[in-house]
């Protein structure tokens, strides 16, 4: 995959779009097709951030402590192999460009070990423990082989700024549309496939969705080709893996890097956070509305995929970053206000849900837009394409998120006496379940806000990198 004798490939033999356009402009269809990726890696992501820790809890058998502290170890794996694959894809070149391979070789593996996590094995409690961290770890492992080259091809599709905005909402709008379908046919297909049995039935759904996971990253990889080459590595660059530590260290010398990367830590914590607790929020702070989880998540999913489709439009004519800082004071408000409302108020707490879904998500193509414009002044700064670790500490970003924010909303709750499947919770696991699924997360709403008071790379700054690497504006 990463033999040296290919790594002169040219422009033009990665294109799919002749002639390039002066714009950087992409087509429908690239934008499409890329959007399509993320639609398979967004149902990996949206079962582990909505349905997991439900599962792992009330139907594979374990107690919620220790699915917390579950999360949280698996991530500080992470720690490990984000930063190495995005190494790897740093230092690849071959015909096939420098991210589409990986995505060829890892869907079906990532497939496979998605399938693995939700089967429930016929073992005692601790040989359930060891199997969820084994087949957890593992799905972590393929997901970063496949998901920090899929995101880091977008630097290698456009150089303007505001088409990477409307590319990730393409990508980020199919995304979330995988959230739509997830939300609306899990709960009937664990019925349908079930029978009765919880267990089967959520295993048999993960199959079905396992193959549309390998369908939609072959279509992406198959249609959309990587339009600029990385540049031809150095004999330094091609010494091996030892320079990796030096490659992060001069990742974090970027001031502003750094900024992103500690609100977007908080903003992915408070996402989780928010999406650990909604099943349990819905079964016992809201009143009588166990039979409408489905509903709850299909309609927030729906605001979701709208916040991200609408992104480009509501957004790009704004400065991206400004509208960023707004957005999350806005969802700090809104995040925290059911807190004080009574769990009869269903349909309040719904739209208000479906509202911070909207606009939540609407940030978080701008976030990846932002870092594609930090990685054109990282090579401002040092003179170097970083795409690939940049995108790595990045994602590893959204699973310290993952990590972080579900042990927070599940230790909470554990350890105030959660007791599966007790028809009445006490008043101390309700209030709990209340506090991080609405107050909490507006607090954290807000402090991630106030960290991107401190980022400076505003429409101006992009303007003038973009005439210092390209001559040309195209913010």
């Amino acid at each position: 995959m990463t033999s040296i004798a290919e790594n002169t490939v040219n422009e033009t033999a990665l294109s799919n779009e002749a002639p390039r356009n002066a714009s950087g402009e992409l087509s429908r269809r690239t934008k499409i097709s890329y959007g399509m990726g993320d639609f398979g890696n967004n149902i990996v992501w949206q079962m582990l951030s909505i349905w997991l820790a439900i599962f792992y809890t009330d139907v594979f058998g374990l107690h919620a402590t220790h699915v917390g502290t579950m999360y949280l170890l698996v991530r500080i794996f992470d720690a490990v192999t984000d930063p190495l694959v995005g190494y790897w894809v740093d230092r690849t070149r071959t015909r096939w460009g420098s991210c589409r391979p990986f995505i060829f070789l890892g869907a079906i593996p990532l497939a496979l070990s998605f399938s693995m996590v939700f089967y429930t094995p016929d073992l005692g409690e601790t040989g359930k423990l060891i199997y969820a961290y084994g087949s957890f770890a593992l799905l972590s492992l393929t997901y970063t082989l496949v998901n920090v080259p899929f995101s880091s091809m977008a630097g290698f599709l456009t150089r303007d700024s505001d088409e990477r905005t409307v590319l990730q909402s393409y990508r980020f709008g199919l995304g979330m549309l995988a959230s739509v379908v997830v939300s609306f046919f899990l709960v009937p297909m664990v019925d349908l496939f079930g029978q009765g049995d919880k267990q089967q039935g959520y295993f048999i759904s993960a199959i079905v969705f396992a193959v549309m996971i390998v369908a939609c990253l072959y279509y992406c990889a198959f249609s959309v080709k990587e339009r600029y080459s990385a540049e031809p590595l150095n004999a330094e660059q091609q010494a091996g893996i030892g320079d990796l530590i030096s490659d992060i260290k001069l990742a974090f010398a970027n001031r502003e890097l750094v900024i992103l990367f500690a609100a977007n830590i908080l903003f992915f914590i408070t996402l989780t956070v928010k999406g650990t607790a909604a099943a349990y929020y819905v079964n016992e702070v809201l009143v009588d509305a166990d039979d409408k989880i489905g509903l709850f998540f299909t309609f927030g999913s729906i605001g979701a995929t709208l916040g991200a489709a609408m992104a480009a439009f509501l957004w790009t004519r704004f400065d991206k970053v400004r509208a960023y800082k707004v957005l999350m004071i806005v969802c700090a408000g809104l995040s925290a206000a059911p807190y004080w409302m009574p769990g009869t108020e269903f349909t309040a707490i719904l739209a208000l849900g479906v509202i911070v879904s909207f606009l939540s998500i609407s940030m978080v193509p701008l976030t990846w837009s932002m870092l594609s414009d930090l990685v054109d002044y990282q090579k401002v700064l040092v003179g170097r394409d970083m795409a690939g670790i940049f995108f790595a500490l990045f994602l590893f970003t959204l699973k310290v998120g993952l990590g972080v924010g579900g042990a927070i909303a599940l230790w909470v709750i554990g350890e105030t006496g959660y007791v599966a499947g007790l028809e009445t919770q006490t008043t101390a696991v309700v209030n709990s379940i209340n506090f991080v699924g609405t107050l909490l997360p507006g607090l954290m709403f807000l402090l991630a806000g106030g960290i991107m008071k401190f980022y400076s790379l505003d429409r101006a700054r992009r303007e003038e990198i973009n005439i210092q690497l390209y001559g040309q504006v195209n913010d």
